[in-house]
C-alpha cells in the first residue's frame, strides 16, 4: 500500500460520512456569509444596553445607541455582541458599566455620562476589523473542527488494526502521518478556498486579500488546524473521547481569542494565557495584512505560529512512534 491508496481509501470513507460533508459544502459557506453580514452590521455606532427605571432616559448620540432594558442582560448577550456594554442606573446618578471589550470603550462611556459632548468617536475605531479578518474569524472554529473529524480516520485505523496492516506494508509510520495530514489539510482548504471565491463572486463582495493572499493565510490556518488534530488524536486512543477534546479546545480557545469579534478582560492572568493561544497572533496577522502592511511587521506573530504547528506535529509523531516502539499499537 502506497501514499496515494492510503489517500483514495480515506476518501471513499469521507463519502460515508454525511456530517462532515454537509459542514464542508453547507456551514462553511454560511459562515463565510456570516462574516460578511454580521461585519456590515459592526459599525462604529456602540450598542449599549442601560438597565433604569426612568424610560424617559435617553442618552444616545451618533456614536452610542442606548436601549432601555428592564432587567439586565446576561453575559451571553456581551459574548454574542447583542450589546457592547450594559450600564446600571442606581436612580441616584450613579452609573455601573460592564463590557469585556477594551477599557478604552468603557472610559468613552463614563466620560460621555458625565459630559456627553465629549464623545467624538469611537474608541479603537481606527482597528476595526474589515470583511477579509471578520471572514477568517468566523471560518476559524468551524474548519478546525471540520479538521478534528476528517483526522479521526487515523484512530479509527488504529481501533480496527487497520494501522498495524498498513505498516507491515512499505509505508512507514511518519509516511502514513503525512500522508494523514496531506488528506486533512486538502479536504478541509480546497473546499473552504473555493467557497469564498463563490460567495465573492454570487455576492460581489470585497472579501478584502487578493485570491492568492487569502489563499495563504487559509493555507497557514489549515496548517495550525492539521498540525492540532494530529496531536489530539495521537495523545487520545479513543476516537470519541479525541473528538470531544478537541473540538472543546476549539470551541473555548476560539471564543476566548476573540476570533467573532475582539475583546479584552482586566484579569492580567488570563489576558497573558489568551495571548499565548496561536489564533490571537494569527488574527493580529490577518487583519494587519487586510489593513495593507507588510508581512514584515509581523515576523513575531508569523514566527509564533509556525512554531507553534511544528511543536505540535513534531509531539504528534513522537507520540506515535513511542506508541509503536512499546507495541501499544
Amino acid at each position: 500500500m502506497n501514499l496515494f491508496n492510503i489517500f483514495k481509501n480515506n476518501f471513499y470513507r469521507l463519502l460515508a460520512k454525511k456530517a462532515i460533508i454537509l459542514v464542508a459544502i453547507v456551514f462553511v459557506p454560511l459562515m463565510i456569509v456570516g462574516g460578511v453580514y454580521f461585519n456590515s452590521k459592526m459599525e462604529a455606532k456602540a450598542s449599549i444596553a442601560v438597565v433604569t427605571s426612568n424610560k424617559k432616559l435617553n442618552i444616545s448620540n451618533k456614536y452610542m445607541s442606548m436601549k432601555v432594558v428592564k432587567e439586565k442582560p446576561t453575559m451571553s448577550d456581551l459574548v454574542l455582541n447583542k450589546y457592547d456594554a450594559v450600564i446600571e442606573d442606581n436612580g441616584k446618578g450613579d452609573f455601573k458599566i460592564t463590557t469585556i471589550k477594551s477599557d478604552k470603550l468603557k472610559n468613552q462611556i463614563e466620560g460621555f455620562l458625565k459630559n456627553p459632548s465629549s464623545v467624538t468617536k469611537m474608541p479603537n475605531s481606527k482597528d476595526k476589523r474589515g470583511v477579509g479578518t471578520s471572514i477568517i474569524g468566523f471560518l476559524i472554529m468551524i474548519v478546525l473542527i471540520l479538521e478534528i473529524n476528517l483526522m479521526l480516520f487515523y484512530p479509527e485505523d488504529r481501533d480496527f488494526g487497520t494501522f498495524k496492516r498498513i505498516l507491515i506494508s512499505p509505508v512507514s509510520g511518519s509516511k502514513y502521518l503525512m500522508s494523514q495530514g496531506v488528506f486533512d489539510f486538502l479536504v478541509a482548504f480546497v473546499p473552504t478556498y473555493v467557497a469564498v471565491i463563490l460567495v465573492n463572486a454570487v455576492f460581489n463582495v470585497n472579501i478584502g486579500f487578493s485570491y492568492i493572499q487569502f489563499g495563504g493565510l487559509l493555507a497557514l490556518l489549515m496548517l495550525l488546524g492539521t498540525a492540532f488534530a494530529l496531536f489530539i488524536t495521537s495523545l487520545i486512543d479513543d476516537v470519541d473521547n479525541a473528538a470531544m477534546l478537541g473540538n472543546a479546545i476549539i470551541l473555548i480557545t476560539s471564543i476566548l481569542s476573540g476570533t467573532f469579534y475582539s475583546f479584552t478582560d482586566d484579569n492580567k492572568i488570563l489576558n497573558t494565557l489568551v495571548s499565548a493561544i496561536p489564533f490571537k497572533p494569527y488574527l493580529a496577522l490577518v487583519q494587519g495584512i487586510e489593513n495593507g502592511k507588510s508581512l514584515t511587521n509581523y515576523c513575531g506573530e508569523l514566527t509564533y505560529v509556525l512554531a507553534v504547528i511544528l511543536v505540535l506535529f513534531s509531539l504528534g509523531t513522537f507520540i506515535t512512534k513511542r506508541n509503536l516502539k512499546t507495541g501499544r499499537y
